[in-house]
């Protein structure tokens, strides 16, 4: 029987909060989206690298949400919210907090997407812990992503309005990417100044097979929750 070991993951979520608008011409019920983030643990079987490393910190740095929507009646909403954002991967808070108002309706196409920054050298994804071998000696690593990755969530079909509170999650999982790196291939990493330095500069085999594992990790769903 494999061992099972508990390791904290991030989820992103996007809650649907109802607040009250008025246009120019007439009442209009809107809802503001939210952007909050929990963590939560995740089981990982012993043969993922993910149970070597325990992630103690990081942050993501957001810089758009998009929002695009087809009502029932045939209409479409299109919102683009450019907001720089720093999420904290384990606290969850977003500094500043991040709000944007979208007709309430019924739709029959959603979709949510989260643009990461990528306009400067700075990462824009950080994760940072301490990676354990097998003889029990510990090493920090640091994981560094700098695209401008675009996290979503699709929905078909769902009823924005007073008695329900979708809620878009989308898996923010540094365990999960180093899911598909070998204990081996951390044994051998370069070590910077003590470190093992996961980018584009740095341990690039790494770095290219953890990043793919990002990319495929970054479509998400609408849950739906009753008041």
């Amino acid at each position: 029987m494999k061992k099972l070991n508990k390791l904290f993951g991030t989820v992103i979520i996007l809650a649907v909060i109802m607040t009250a608008t008025q246009s120019c011409k007439k009442k209009e019920l809107g809802m503001t989206i939210t952007l909050k983030m929990k963590t939560t643990s995740v089981t990982v079987p012993q043969k993922a690298l993910a149970n070597t490393i325990e992630w103690t910190s990081g942050s993501v740095l957001i810089r758009e949400i998009v929002f695009d929507g087809e009502l029932a009646d045939g209409s479409s909403v299109s919102i683009t919210h450019e907001q720089l954002s720093e999420i904290d991967l384990i606290t969850g808070t977003a500094t500043p907090e991040i709000n944007v108002v979208i007709p309430a309706g019924e739709y029959t196409d959603v979709n949510l997407g989260i643009e990461i920054q990528d306009e400067n050298d700075v990462p824009s994804v950080i994760a940072e812990g301490t990676y354990t071998d097998a003889s029990n000696n510990t090493t920090p690593i640091r994981f560094e992503f700098n695209s401008g990755e675009v996290f979503e969530a699709d929905f078909d079909s769902v009823v924005f309005d007073t008695n329900t509170a979708p809620t878009a999650v989308i898996d923010f999982n540094p365990s999960i990417w180093f899911s598909v790196v070998t204990s081996e291939m951390l044994d051998s990493a370069e070590r910077i100044n003590g470190v093992i330095l996961v980018n584009e500069t740095y341990n690039t085999d790494i770095f290219s097979i953890v990043a793919d594992k990002l990319d495929d990790a970054t479509e998400g769903d609408f849950e739906l929750e009753d008041d």
